[in-house]
C-alpha cells in the first residue's frame, strides 16, 4: 500500500467522522441556539447563527482540496482514474481534477437533480472499473450531502425560531397598520385641494 492509497483511505475515514460529528454534534448544540433566540431577535443573533456554521463551511472547503489532492497523487501513483464520456481514458491535471471534484459536490448537493437531468460540470467522469475510486468518490459525495442538508435544515430552523420569537415578543412592526395609516394620509391630503377647487 502506497502513500497515496494510504491518503486515501485516512480522507475517506475523515469525512465519515466528520459527518456523523456534524449530525450529532449540532443536535446538542441546538441547545445553544435556543438560548441565543430567548436573548435577542436582532440581525446580530442571526449572525451568531450564521458563524455558528462557519465550521462545516471550512470543513467542506479542506476537504474538497483534500480530495482533489488525493486524485492528483493517485494519477501519479499509476492509477486509472477517469475517463471521457466516451469511454476513452484521460490523465486530468489540477483543473480537470477539482472540476471533477466539483462536480461530485453539486451532485450530492443537488441530490438526484444532476442525474434525473444529465446535468455535469466535468467533461470526465470516474473509471467505474477501478471499483474501490467508486466508492471513494461515493463517501465524498455522500459526505456533502449530509452537511449541505444538515445546514440548510438547522438554519432554517433557526430562522423560523427566531422569528416567532420575535413575533412573540411584539418585536415584529405591524406592516398592515402602517399601510392603513398611510393610505388614510393620501386620503385626506386630496381633501382640501378638492375643496379649494370647489
Amino acid at each position: 500500500m502506497n502513500l497515496s492509497i494510504t491518503f486515501a483511505l485516512l480522507l475517506a475515514l475523515a469525512m465519515i467522522v466528520v459527518a456523523i460529528f456534524t449530525w450529532f454534534y449540532h443536535d446538542t448544540k441546538h441547545r445553544d441556539l435556543d438560548s441565543w433566540v430567548q436573548y435577542g431577535f436582532s440581525v446580530d443573533t442571526l449572525r451568531h447563527a450564521i458563524l455558528y456554521y462557519r465550521s462545516m463551511g471550512i470543513s467542506m472547503i479542506v476537504f474538497y482540496v483534500l480530495f482533489t489532492i488525493s486524485c492528483l497523487m493517485l494519477q501519479s501513483s499509476g492509477q486509472s482514474l477517469f475517463l471521457y464520456r466516451s469511454g476513452e481514458p484521460v490523465t486530468a491535471g489540477p483543473i480537470g481534477a477539482a472540476m471533477f471534484s466539483l462536480d461530485l459536490v453539486l451532485r450530492g448537493g443537488f441530490f438526484d437533480i444532476m442525474e434525473h437531468f444529465n446535468l455535469s460540470s466535468s467533461p470526465i467522469v470516474m473509471n467505474r472499473a477501478n471499483y474501490w475510486f467508486v466508492i471513494y468518490c461515493f463517501v465524498f459525495r455522500i459526505y456533502y450531502s449530509l452537511t449541505l442538508m444538515r445546514i440548510l435544515v438547522s438554519f432554517v430552523w433557526i430562522w423560523v425560531r427566531i422569528k416567532r420569537a420575535s413575533e412573540v415578543y411584539g418585536l415584529t412592526p405591524e406592516t398592515q397598520g402602517l399601510r392603513r395609516r398611510g393610505f388614510r394620509l393620501r386620503l385626506r391630503s386630496k381633501r382640501p385641494k378638492d375643496q379649494n377647487q370647489a
